[in-house]
This record gives structure tokens, sequence and C-alpha cells, in this order.
């Protein structure tokens, strides 16, 4: 198979690792639709070979339904709870159960629906560091900020490959993988949390995002990861520069397996204990 078999492009910028690891998502939302779609990255660009056209991706994109796998009794029941005020809560000894449903909704695995059928659980994986990159503090939803995410693809993606990073003000609070937020302040930079503000259209600070490389990113590290310098907060991807299937492709990316590409390597940006974002990726030169 050669570039010339290329029927999707879009940009990439690989000093940046949430646009790669957003593009190792589109991949897999390729793969999804079109079993044995390959991806490859090209210069500037990445490229897929599959069975359909990049507005067709685009169509299957903003129909996807965010959910999780919490049951209809249990989001009942937390509605039901939800309801009674606090002192009769804990009068009737109900605090403890409504805390554990609310933390349930907040960390529960993540599925997809609508076309693109997935379930998405890395931030919840500490065995092989897929939680590492969990860039959200425990207190923060990951249903809330994928959904907003996933609503924000209608805003951004049109029918041409070049719209996919758009920026959107107003989708709500990102997960920062987009390292060009990196050096955006945070809530330990300007002394507060937006968070208890964005309960009212009143007070909510709009933000600026690009919700596709956002979402794209979260799909994207569910199968691909940077290998870790380990005890170091160093981590290093392999732009593969071949085309290759998703199952392959994650094991070249993460120096699993040798293919020729580029080498990159970026580091975390600890902004609390728990709260993280991506920085900028450089060309690795050796050790």
């Amino acid at each position: 198979m050669s570039a010339n078999n290329a029927n999707i492009t879009v940009p990439v910028d690989l000093a940046n690792p949430g646009q790669f690891f957003a593009c190792c998502g589109l991949l897999e939302m390729a793969d999804r639709l079109w079993p044995g779609a390959e991806g490859w990255f090209e210069g500037h660009t990445f490229k897929l070979c599959c069975a359909g056209n990049f507005a067709t991706l685009a169509a299957a994109l903003r129909q996807i339904q965010v959910t999780n796998t919490m049951s209809f009794a249990q989001n009942a029941r937390l509605e039901e709870l939800s309801r009674i005020p606090k002192a009769e809560l804990k009068k009737e000894g109900l605090e403890d159960e409504k805390k554990e449903l609310e933390s349930l909704r907040r960390e529960a695995p993540i599925l997809l629906h609508t076309g693109i059928e997935m379930r998405l659980d890395w931030f919840r994986d500490d065995r092989s560091g897929g939680s590492r990159f969990k860039t959200w503090a425990g207190q923060q939803s990951v249903l809330e900020i994928s959904t907003e995410m996933g609503n924000g693809l209608t805003q951004v993606i049109g029918t041409e490959a070049s719209t996919l990073w758009a920026n959107d003000r107003g989708t709500g609070l990102p997960f920062n993988f987009d390292s060009d937020l990196g050096g955006q302040g945070s809530a330990l930079d300007v002394g507060f949390s937006f968070d208890p503000l964005a309960a009212s259209t009143t007070t909510r600070i709009e933000t600026s995002c690009r919700p596709a490389l956002e979402f794209l990113c979260f799909v994207g590290l569910q199968r691909f990861r940077p290998r870790e310098a380990i005890g170091e907060n160093r981590f290093q991807f392999v732009a593969w520069n071949s085309p290759l299937p998703s199952l392959l492709a994650a094991a070249v990316a993460c120096l699993a397996v040798t293919a020729p590409g580029d080498r990159y390597e970026f580091r975390l940006l600890y902004r609390t204990k728990y709260l993280k974002s991506f920085l900028p990726a450089i060309k690795f030169q050796g050790e």
C-alpha cells in the first residue's frame, strides 16, 4: 500500500502530543466504521486509507452519543436521592448511598453509541499506567467532560478535514490534552476554581478549546499510549510513516515494535497533585 491510497488527510502538529493521540483516535473511529482501516503520518499530515471518506467519518462523529456504564436503575435512584433535602438524607441514613452513586456517575467507564460503539475505561487502569494520563481531578466528572467535548463535535466538524481542529468557545471545560492550552491559567494559577461558577449562565466563564482534539485524544488513549521513562516525567511516542492498522500502530507508537518514523518526547504539567495537562513535544535526540 502506498501513500497514494490515502482517501482522508488531516493536518497535524506533532509537537502537540494531544493532536498525535487524537489522530490515533481518528484511526480507531475509522476502523470501527470500516474494519481494516490503516493510518500513517506523512510530513504535517495524518493519512487514512479506508472504505469511506471524511464527510462520512465526520457525520458519524457528529452523531456520537455519550453515556456511561451506570444502569437505568442507578441513574433513577440518584435522581430520586438528589431531590431529597440534605437534612432528611442524613436522618434516613442515605448520605453514603448518594455519595457512592455520585462517585460512580463521575468515574464510571464511558460508552459511545450511535454508529460507533466503544467502551472507554483507560483512566481507571492503574495496572498498565493508563490512569497516569487522567488529567482531571477526582471531583470532576469524566462523563460531563466527554459529553461536552462530544457535543462540541457538532459545532466544529464540517465536511472538510481542514476544519477538524477548529476552536469553539463555550463548549465546556476540556480534558487539557491540547498542549496549546498548557499555558492557560488553572484554578491554582488564578486563585479560584471555575467549577462553582459553571452552574449558572450568569457567572459561567466560557473558555475556548478544540473539542475534536480533546474528544479524539480521549478515544485514542484507550489503545495508544506513549512509552514512559520509569521514574521520570518523560514520555515518548513514534509517529509511524507507513500504513498500519490500529492494533499494530499502537505497538509502534509506544516503541514496543520498531518501525520507521520520527520519535517525540513530552512531559506532563502537574498543576496540582491531580490536575495535569500535556506539554508540547520535541523531537527525540537520544538519551
